[in-house]
């Protein structure tokens, strides 16, 4: 049986080969998951703007009503905007922001009753026109929030991402067979360390230090409304 022994500068040549294509494709990975992870972000930040603005037009809608209708509707509207606060002031506990979440569609639908069986007596369509309306899409885009929060990038990616940061790392350290450059290994640690990170920070905006604190502002600023 003939043994075939290459050279071992050929071996050398060829790990350097397949260290380039595997940093190569991690870094092609991560620029799909990092801008995979911002779109979403993106998305959930537009939803939680629009939501504001949905919901500031509906509580603004309730002043072409009688006083006797206003005032159940703003008081409705009022506890559908702090379950939607306390929605997302859950945070990581899933449980407590789903339980939120339909409290506040309970709540919504209460509110959207209310309009509705006031349109029933009053032959003033205007009102009803602009109201109902604007109440269905503020249950609808909760829901739409809902979903794009929960949404994330699929696990099975995530731990293809980790598995090739591992190999890649392990390959490149085990081809240095001279004197290894410190500064060049670090930096590289760091630097894949802290985009693994954001990227998993962008995909979970509940917690972290890139969140939805800002946007959210703008649904608790609406509880100064009821104040007016």
């Amino acid at each position: 049986m003939m043994v075939i022994k290459r050279d071992p500068e050929h071996v050398k040549t060829d790990m350097k080969a397949i260290n380039g294509m595997l940093v190569g494709m991690l870094g092609l990975l991560l620029a799909f998951t990092f801008s995979m992870a911002n779109s979403r972000y993106d998305d959930r930040r537009h939803l939680v703007i629009e939501e504001a603005n949905i919901i500031g037009t509906t509580i603004l809608r309730t002043d072409i009503y009688p006083d006797s209708v206003r005032t159940s509707l703003r008081s409705g509207l009022k506890e559908y905007v702090e379950r939607r606060i306390a929605h997302y002031g859950a945070g990581m506990d899933l449980k407590t922001a789903l339980d939120e979440y339909e409290k506040g569609q309970e709540v919504g639908a209460k509110v959207w009753r209310m309009a509705a069986d006031y349109a029933k007596k009053d032959d003033i369509t205007t009102r009803t026109s602009q109201l109902i309306p604007s109440i269905n899409e503020m249950l609808d885009i909760a829901s739409t929030r809902l979903v794009a929060g929960l949404g994330t990038i699929p696990d099975s990616i995530m731990y293809f991402l980790f598995g090739l940061c591992v190999t890649a790392a392990f390959l490149l350290g085990y081809d240095q067979t001279g004197k290894i450059d410190w500064v060049i290994v670090i930096g590289f640690a760091v630097t894949l360390s802290i985009t693994v990170f954001n990227i998993i920070d962008l995909d979970r905006p509940r917690s972290g230090l890139i969140n939805m604190d800002g946007p959210n502002r703008q649904i608790v600023d609406l509880i100064q409304m009821f104040n007016e």
